[in-house]
C-alpha cells in the first residue's frame, strides 16, 4: 500500500502533467488536432499550378475587413478565431496551404489587396464562390470553376458577432490591440464600430425570409442593394435579397452567348469585363458614384487588370471528366442507350459541347418561366426592381451615352451605369482586359423583360450539385422524377458524393444546412422533362450524363 506522501507525490505529478496539456493546448491555438485536410486531388481542366493559385487568391478589389483584423479577431462564442480553417471548413470554405498569395493559409477565394493608403484589406475572388469539391472513399477532389458549398450569411454573421463582442468586452479588445500591435485602443474602437455599422447596414438591406444555406446566395438582389442603396445611400431603395440561386459552373461559360440564370446579360466584349466590375463592387466593393470624372468614370476599389486576368484564365478553363478510377468505370450499355435518351428528352435545350474543342462558341436556350415552370422568385424580382435614381437624376443611363435618368429607373440600369463608371475611370486598364480575355461568341441582344430561364451545354452537370437554378433537387437521378416524387426537404453542405445518383448525400450533419422546398424561392416544381421515363430508361440517362 503506497504511503501518504507517495500519494501526495502522484497526485502533485498528475496535476503537473495535466497543467503542461492544458498548456500545449493553448499555445497550439483554437482547433488543434482538428484541422482540416488541405491534400486535393486535381482534375485535368486546363490550368497549371501557377494558374490555379492565381485563381484561388488573386483580388479583384474586393475590402470586407482590414487584413489583419481577419487573422486575430475571437469568435463570439470564444471557442476559437474567425479565421481558424476548422471553422471556416464548416461553412463550406475549401482550407489550403500556405502559398506566395496566400501566406496566412486562408481558405479557397480569400485575397488581400492594398489600398491608396497602405491599408491591407481581406476580401474575396471568385474562386469563393465558383471552387467546387468532392469527396469519395477518403479522398478528395477539386472541381475547378464548380459551384462552391459555402455559407456566406453564416460567415457574415460570424464576423458581425465577433466585432460586436469585441467591442462589448474590454479584454477582448485588449488582445486585439496587442496582436494588432496598435497603442491606441481607442482608434481602433472608433474603427471597430463603423466597419460593424457598415457590415450591419449590409445585412439589413440584403434581408431574406427564406435562409440560403449552403450553396446560394441571392447575387442579383444583393449586386441590386449595392448600387441602389449602399453606393447612392438611399436606405428606401432597398429591397429584400430573397431569391437565393445556386453558384453556377464557370467552365464553358465565357463561350456563350448570353449569361445570368434567366440570361439576362450579353456575353460579347465588353460585357463579361463589366459583369465581373458589378460583382466586384457587390462583394464589399466600394466605389464613389458622387463626384464623376473626365470621362464619367467613377473612383472605385475595382482592380480592372487583375479581373482581366482572372477572366483570361477562365476562358481556358474545361469541364472536369468523369474519374472513372475514382468513382467507377461507366457502363458501356447504358451509356448506348442514355445517348439516345438526351437526344429525345434534353438535347432540344441543352446542346453538347465537342470534347476534342470544348471552348467554342456556344448558344444557350431561353425557355419562357411559366414553360419550364420552375421556382419564380429570382426572374420576377429581377424584373420588378426598380429604385430611385437619387444622384444619377439627369446622368446619361450609358455614361457617356444615351437617355438620360429620371427620378426613378430599372434597378439593373443603375447597375450598368456604375459598372460602365467604374471601368472608365481606368479607359486604358479596361481596354487590355477586354482585349486579354477576349473570345469569339455568337452575338444576342438580351430580352428587355427577360422572364426566362437559361438552358446551357452540360459538360461536367456531374460535379455541380445541387441542381435547378435554386438547388432545390439534390441529385441527377431526382431531377429526373416527377416533382412530386422529388425530396421535400434534404441537408446541404457535405462534400462527399453520391456516385449512383449524382450528388451530394443528404443527411443532416454537424455543418449542414436544412434545405425546405416548401418555403418562398426554394421550389422544386418544374423541368419535368425525361420524368416519364421507366426506371431502366432514368438510370441509363445518368449514366450518360455522367459522361459529359
Amino acid at each position: 500500500m503506497a504511503s501518504r506522501s507517495g500519494r501526495y507525490l502522484w497526485v502533485v505529478a498528475a496535476g503537473l502533467v495535466g497543467l503542461l496539456v492544458a498548456a500545449m493546448v493553448f499555445l497550439a491555438g483554437p482547433g488543434a488536432g482538428n484541422e482540416p485536410d488541405t491534400e486535393f486531388r486535381q482534375l485535368t481542366q486546363g490550368w497549371s499550378d501557377s494558374v490555379r493559385e492565381q485563381m484561388h487568391h488573386l483580388s479583384f478589389g474586393s475590402r470586407m475587413l482590414p487584413y489583419d483584423w481577419l487573422l486575430h479577431l475571437e469568435r463570439a462564442d470564444g471557442s476559437g478565431s474567425v479565421r481558424e480553417p476548422a471553422f471556416l471548413a464548416q461553412l463550406g470554405f475549401i482550407p489550403t496551404q500556405p502559398s506566395a498569395l496566400n501566406p496566412d493559409s486562408l481558405p479557397v477565394g480569400f485575397s488581400r489587396a492594398v489600398d491608396g493608403t497602405g491599408t491591407a484589406w481581406a476580401g474575396f475572388n471568385c474562386a469563393a464562390c465558383h471552387t467546387g469539391a468532392i469527396r469519395y472513399r477518403g479522398e478528395q477532389v477539386l472541381i475547378e470553376g464548380g459551384p462552391a458549398l459555402i455559407d456566406f450569411s453564416r460567415f457574415e454573421d460570424a464576423v458581425i458577432a465577433s466585432l460586436a463582442a469585441t467591442l462589448a468586452d474590454p479584454a477582448r479588445l485588449e488582445r486585439l490591440a496587442l496582436a494588432l500591435e496598435q497603442d491606441h485602443p481607442e482608434s481602433l474602437r472608433l474603427a471597430l464600430q463603423q466597419r460593424l455599422d457598415y457590415l450591419h447596414q449590409r445585412r439589413r438591406m440584403n434581408q431574406s425570409a427564406t435562409a440560403y444555406g449552403h450553396g446560394r446566395l441571392d447575387a442579383f438582389g444583393q449586386i441590386f442593394n449595392t448600387v441602389a442603396v449602399e453606393l447612392l445611400n438611399r436606405p428606401g431603395n432597398a429591397h429584400p435579397a430573397d431569391a437565393p440561386v445556386s453558384y453556377p459552373f464557370l467552365w464553358g461559360a465565357p463561350y456563350l452567348d448570353l449569361v445570368q440564370w434567366n440570361g439576362s446579360a450579353p456575353n460579347q466584349a465588353p460585357g463579361p469585363l463589366i459583369q465581373n466590375v458589378t460583382t466586384a463592387l457587390a462583394v464589399f466593393g466600394t466605389a464613389n458614384l458622387s463626384e464623376p470624372g473626365a470621362l464619367g468614370g467613377y473612383t472605385s476599389s475595382v482592380d480592372i487588370p487583375n479581373l482581366g486576368t482572372l477572366q483570361r484564365h477562365y476562358n481556358q478553363l474545361r469541364a472536369p471528366g468523369w474519374p472513372e478510377d475514382l468513382l467507377g468505370a461507366l457502363d458501356p450499355d447504358k451509356l448506348t442507350a442514355g445517348r439516345t435518351l438526351y437526344r429525345d428528352n434534353c438535347l432540344a435545350c441543352h446542346a453538347l459541347s465537342d470534347h476534342q474543342q470544348p471552348n467554342q462558341p456556344a448558344k444557350v436556350t431561353l425557355v419562357p418561366r411559366t414553360e419550364v415552370g420552375t421556382d419564380p422568385a429570382m426572374a420576377t424580382n429581377f424584373l420588378q426592381a426598380r429604385a430611385q435614381t437619387g444622384l444619377l437624376a439627369g446622368r446619361k443611363k450609358l455614361v457617356l451615352a444615351g437617355p438620360a435618368f429620371g427620378s426613378e429607373a430599372s434597378t439593373i440600369e443603375l447597375v450598368v451605369h456604375a459598372a460602365l463608371g467604374a471601368t472608365l475611370q481606368h479607359p486604358l486598364d479596361a481596354l487590355g482586359a477586354s482585349l486579354e480575355d477576349f473570345v469569339r461568341v455568337y452575338g444576342a441582344t438580351p430580352s428587355q423583360a427577360p422572364d426566362q430561364y437559361k438552358a446551357r451545354p452540360l459538360a461536367g452537370i456531374w460535379a455541380t450539385a445541387p441542381f435547378l437554378h435554386n438547388g432545390s433537387v439534390p441529385t441527377l437521378y431526382h431531377l429526373l422524377l416527377p416533382p412530386e416524387q422529388r425530396p421535400a426537404s434534404f441537408h446541404v453542405g457535405s462534400r462527399e458524393l453520391d456516385p449512383v445518383k449524382v450528388g451530394y448525400v443528404t443527411e443532416a450533419g454537424p455543418a449542414s444546412s436544412h434545405f425546405d422546398t416548401r418555403l418562398p424561392a426554394n421550389s422544386n416544381q418544374g423541368h419535368v422533362y425525361g420524368t416519364d421515363l421507366d426506371e431502366s430508361a432514368r438510370w441509363a440517362l445518368v449514366e450518360y450524363l455522367k459522361s459529359l
